[in-house]
């Protein structure tokens, strides 16, 4: 029986959805490589991954062995473990059963086959596929790098790599016979052509939604760049269906080569195949995943008793006091190692941790550039567009034509050193010009480069354009801030808004070690939107009427915060009032302070102990370096909490710390904000790096030195192949061990449970993330012990109280 065409469609739709969308290097985000399959429980995710494309979502029983074995895993962990797995085992007989497999060897667990696995074991016309499916979208989505272009894409995916495909004779030449003819049979419409595609391969309604989805996994990379594209544009309310066509591509290759090489042993094979997508997954039972998952589990509850103990320690939970300054940082885990360390050298500095965006999602656009950045978090849509400007117009007029024509040059340059022809007549004369730079790049790479987030702001005749914004806008916006800070009507005399970036050479990642709620990029642009609004004496009228009031006393000041050297910059500062010059000093010694703790902090991290710190900026700008600092790995906690209930803890720069009080927050629209926005931005990192340490080959980026950008989209790890995904093995292994653990986030809010089960109740899809065990939560009483757990279902347990030891204080989480 055929399928109905509605029926083909929404299962098409629902496979598409199963993929995680990926965006470019130029703004790289951290994504949710699960985040379709959010609405399944975690270990019920891992055996359908496991199942479809051998991904795994644990590592090996060997490495949870070892943790049991040096004491981070404890008898109580694995006990609470097999109970919660519901493991028909006792925890003796399920040590000495993992002991048993471990010293066998797992063996290789396989995966489902697609058509092109039954005609060929050894997946030489897979790879064919994946490699020439992976040049053509490189030319098809190429962002201005390639010079060599394709034919373009007015007739829609499909149809452009259909004309393509149709006169591409490396199928053939491979051993596809009749590949060419057999394409050209199929209807020209795209849906027609699908259609026809499923009926001829007698797919199932049961069976359709397995293969489809294996399909895609076989080419992630690709598919979840092109899931990032639909998914932006559905943000703008400009819905494209461009990774359906995409799985049309990948069909028709399987159809074609199935057709080519047509037998009766080939039919039998495939109705055996397909008897595989329709049974349940869950009834192919793989017991040594299903220890993993059970060992897994384990580490997780080790990790969260530590946590626990941590936060146990008795501390003396006072109210704020008055402070001489305020500082607000993004809540990244790179600015819980600073706040720490900048009230340990100063405790009159408040910190407070906020979205790096700070409540201001804007469009920034620089001189001379056509299109603006999306200074927001990936999940919302930017709003108004600020520009950078010169004060003086005819200044600005010359220096925007002088940015234009200096971009054209380049590109010309780029476009003579590239061409067919060009580029071998460039290469001999002016090859030499290039020794001098290559050797001195090479052996002399002390010289720093400047910090340009910075630089830029540093002349007295720039400043960030404002005009676009309406001012009850700019009210609406500070208003939002302020409150969401908790900040209102309790300001100091200054407050420092600081975004942070980071300072990399040679790195095609290095958007990704940015600031995530900007957008991929860095926050000194929010940082300046925001102080410009707050010192506007006409925004502080308006939130005076509001109940909001702005001391006139009161400095707001922009700063950057590069996270590879730890260094404190302000920006605009030859602006800032003559009044707050001895004061803004005082500070600013604080701040070189918490530097140089925080360097020595980090050096650690490279192995590197002595007693002075390490010359972190040196070694960011070292060209060859591909650790130039470890971004958030380790990220494996998100309290949502004042202060008060953290200050005093070394979370290890391991932690999102985002200030809240509840009993500031009327009807608890703020804590709804945090869940619904902050909160699944930080699940979304802790679970790319997860991922990228369990499985790096499939949502990974495999080995950074053998990394070839192409399309000036993402990245290759070789030549050909699929496009990666995820983090560079050396961003979560320094060469000897993980220096990030997969540790799922542990969520720890103040606030009452009655509260936070009216926000999950409300927000379904954010309540499927502790459901299902993607992320877990806790509730903070107000002495700071974490005292109750999510379940599910909106229920709860209440945890026994933690017993400390002697040597709890040296722990770190």
């Amino acid at each position: 029986m055929k399928m109905k065409e509605q029926e083909m469609r929404q299962i098409t739709q629902a496979v598409c959805d199963r993929i995680a969308p990926m965006w470019p290097l130029k703004n790289f985000v951290a994504v949710n490589p699960y985040l379709g399959m959010k609405d399944m429980s975690f270990n019920k995710a891992a055996r359908k991954l496991a199942k479809r494309n051998a991904i795994r979502m644990t590592l090996p029983i060997g490495f949870y062995i070892d943790e049991y074995k040096k004491g981070n895993i404890q008898d109580e962990d694995i006990e609470k473990a097999l109970q919660q797995c519901n493991y028909p085992m006792t925890k003796d007989e399920f040590i000495s059963e993992i002991h048993s497999i471990s010293e066998k060897g797992e063996g290789d667990k396989g995966s489902l086959n697609t058509l092109i696995d039954l005609i060929d074991p050894q997946s030489e016309y897979k790879q064919l596929m994946i490699d020439r499916i992976s040049s053509w979208a490189a030319s098809y989505f190429d962002a201005h790098l390639s010079l060599w272009k394709g034919e373009k894409h007015e007739q829609g995916l499909f149809a452009t790599w259909r004309a393509e495909a149709e006169i591409d004779l490396a199928p053939e030449i491979a051993g596809i016979k009749k590949f060419r003819a057999i394409l050209k049979s199929l209807p020209k419409d795209e849906d027609a052509a699908l259609k026809e595609m499923i009926d001829h391969l007698e797919l199932k309604s049961d069976e359709l939604e397995t293969y489809l989805h294996t399909l895609l996994l076989r080419i992630n990379g690709w598919s979840s760049y092109i899931r990032g594209l639909d998914w932006n544009n559905d943000l703008y309310s400009e819905k494209t269906d461009q990774l359906r066509s995409f799985l049309t591509i990948l069909l028709a290759w399987e159809y074609v080569t199935f057709r080519s090489f047509f037998s009766k042993e080939l039919t039998k094979k495939w109705e055996n195949c397909r008897l595989e997508y329709g049974s349940d997954e869950e009834l192919n039972w793989d017991q040594s995943l299903d220890n993993e998952l059970v060992m897994q589990e384990a580490f997780d509850l080790a990790h969260q008793r530590v946590l626990r103990e941590k936060f146990a320690i008795e501390r003396e939970q006072k109210e704020e006091p008055k402070s001489k300054a305020q500082a607000v940082f993004c809540i990244d885990v790179r600015s819980e190692v600073y706040r720490r360390n900048l009230e340990a050298v100063d405790a009159g500095i408040e910190t407070i941790g906020f979205a790096g965006f700070f409540g201001f999602p804007i469009q920034y656009k620089e001189i001379g550039v056509g299109n603006g950045n999306n200074q927001c978090p990936v999940l919302i849509p930017s709003g108004p567009v600020v520009s950078e400007v010169f004060v003086d117009k005819d200044i600005h007029i010359s220096k925007e034509k002088w940015k234009v024509s200096r971009d054209q040059f380049s590109s010309t340059a780029k476009n003579f050193r590239s061409g067919a022809v060009s580029s071998f007549s460039f290469v001999s004369p002016m090859g030499l010009y290039y020794l001098p730079k290559l050797l001195k790049s090479a052996f002399l790479g002390k010289r720093l480069i400047k910090n340009q987030k910075v630089t830029k702001w540093e002349d007295p005749l720039k400043t960030i354009d404002l005009s676009q914004i309406p001012l009850q806008d700019k009210v609406n916006m500070a208003a939002s801030a302020l409150t969401a800070m908790g900040l209102k009507n309790r300001l100091a005399k200054l407050v420092f808004i600081l975004g942070h970036g980071s300072t990399s050479t040679n790195n095609p990642h290095a958007s990704g070690l940015d600031c995530g709620a900007c957008g991929g990029h860095s926050g000194e642009v929010n940082a300046l939107t925001a102080v410009k609004i707050f010192n506007d004496p006409l925004v502080r009228l308006e939130l005076r009427e509001r109940g909001i009031t702005i001391p006139n006393d009161t400095l707001f000041v922009a700063g950057l915060h590069d996270t590879t050297s730890d260094e404190i910059s302000f920006l605009e500062e030859s602006k800032t009032p003559v009044d707050f010059a001895t004061a803004i000093s005082d500070v600013k010694k604080s701040f070189k302070k918490a530097t140089v703790a925080c360097k020595l902090e980090r050096s650690a991290k490279f192995d590197f102990n002595q007693s002075k710190p390490l010359d972190l900026a040196e070694r960011a700008n070292d060209w060859s370096q591909v650790r130039p600092e470890w971004g958030l790995a380790g990220c494996s906690s998100f309290v949502v909490a004042p202060r008060r209930r953290t200050n005093g803890i070394d979370l290890g720069g391991k932690s999102f710390l985002h200030n809240y009080d509840w009993k500031k927050d009327e009807g608890y629209k703020v804590l709804e904000t945090i869940m619904t926005a902050p909160m699944v931005v930080t699940s979304w990192i802790n679970l790319q790096y997860y991922a990228s340490v369990t499985d790096n080959q499939h949502f990974g980026a495999g080995n950074k030195t053998l990394h070839n950008v192409t399309a000036g989209i993402g990245v290759l790890e070789g030549s050909g192949g699929d496009l990666r995904t995820g983090l560079p093995l050396q961003s979560v292994h320094n060469g000897k061990k993980f220096q990030h653990l997969p540790n799922r986030l542990c969520v720890l809010i103040e606030a009452p449970i009655d509260e936070i089960n009216e926000i999950l109740s409300k927000h379904g899809q954010v309540r499927e993330l502790f459901d299902n065990s993607w992320i877990y939560l806790f509730v903070i009483d107000e002495k700071g012990q974490i005292t109750s757990k999510y379940i599910n279902d909106l229920c709860w347990e209440t945890l026994e109280k933690v017993s400390l030891n002697d040597e709890l204080e040296l722990q770190t989480v």
